[in-house]
């Protein structure tokens, strides 16, 4: 499948549209039909593995949206803790090619570790290409992001969420980051926002991913 670098220098926007934000042209009913069939490949992979068999019984296989509900339980991350926290991979139903990280005041862990496999990283740069899509559309198929575009990198690392975005990115389209990514990584997260805002006043910026907060801060000083 052509990526979206390719679909730019061709200049197929309404391929473009259609792969990353069609989904705003479905009705509810259409909506509903994927995410619902897309649930049902999701409890299928889990129910193959040690943590599905955790949480939903060994032998039980859900096969409808409505049984799923009434036989899987609800659950708090308390429930996964022991095999994320320890990253034991032979029990997820894929391999992960990051653990994404967050800090968790409440609760009785610290952290929170979550494993995102290929087809997790795939989905969420769609995602967040659609936002950048979205964020720079003046209608349907009309919008000026761009290769190479100049984007301000106020992202927290890797191994939190936000820090995923570039390495997504990299095999859809190139984008100018302000610092780059390699720059970055050696920069404390202040150190980050305070080179990149001043990058983007020497050389303009196109895009923004960030907390407005920490800009705002790196500005004054």
């Amino acid at each position: 499948m052509a990526s979206l670098e390719e679909m730019l220098r061709k200049e197929d926007f309404d391929k473009i549209w259609v792969k990353y934000c069609g989904f705003l042209d479905l009705n509810i009913k259409e909506f509903m039909q994927i995410q619902e069939r897309l649930l049902m490949e999701q409890i299928e992979l889990l129910s193959n593995c040690e943590l599905g068999k955790k949480i939903m019984g060994k032998d039980i296989k859900p096969t409808t949206v409505e049984e799923f509900r009434e036989i899987v339980p609800l659950t708090t991350y308390d429930d996964y803790a022991e095999i994320l926290l320890n990253k034991k991979e032979d029990a997820l139903p894929s391999k992960p090619m990051y653990w994404i990280k967050t800090t968790w005041k409440g609760g009785s862990h610290e952290i929170k570790l979550a494993p995102y496999s290929e087809s997790m990283i795939e989905e969420h740069t769609k995602s967040f290409i659609a936002s950048l899509i979205l964020a720079t559309s003046k209608k349907r198929g009309n919008f000026s992001l761009r290769q190479n575009d100049k984007f301000l990198y106020g992202m927290a690392p890797l191994p939190y969420l936000t820090g995923l975005a570039p390495y997504g990115l990299k095999n859809e389209i190139k984008f100018e980051y302000l610092p780059s990514i390699e720059e970055a990584e050696n920069l404390s997260f202040e150190e980050r926002n305070r080179v990149g805002f001043n990058l983007a006043l020497r050389k303009d910026v196109d895009l923004f991913f960030g907390l407005s907060s920490k800009i705002g801060r790196a500005s004054c000083r």
